[in-house]
């Protein structure tokens, strides 16, 4: 076996040890009961439409009003005080942290070697 395909099975093998640890199933979990959550699930889309639509605005170099900055961040806390959003949110950002471990330690890694 070549480096590249050892590289490249070791790092498969690395997705499915992630992929067994409670960080990601429950990261997993809080998705699937997001989705299955009608009225969770709408809040989180009408704030992705609102995000766009802010985005949109601010990319053809259009400032917000005052209203559209309050209207996203009342739509925001809405957003947080929903249980299963809240959920949901603290999951994703724990996977997130999780997988920005996982790269510092690769970095190191490579630095280790670089020296």
């Amino acid at each position: 076996m070549g480096q590249l395909e050892e590289i490249m099975q070791k790092s498969s093998e690395l997705g499915k040890s992630i992929a067994h640890t409670t960080i990601y199933q429950d990261y997993k979990k809080a998705e699937y009961d997001l989705l299955h959550n009608s009225e969770a699930r709408k809040l989180i889309e009408n704030l992705q439409k609102m995000k766009q639509e802010h985005h949109g605005k601010q990319m053809a170099g259009i400032e917000l009003s005052k209203e559209e900055q309050k209207a996203m961040e009342d739509m925001e806390n809405l957003c947080i005080k929903d249980p299963q959003v809240l959920l949901t949110n603290n999951a994703n950002t724990k996977f997130q942290e999780f997988m920005e471990q996982i790269s510092a330690k690769i970095k190191e890694g490579i630095k280790s070697v670089d020296k």
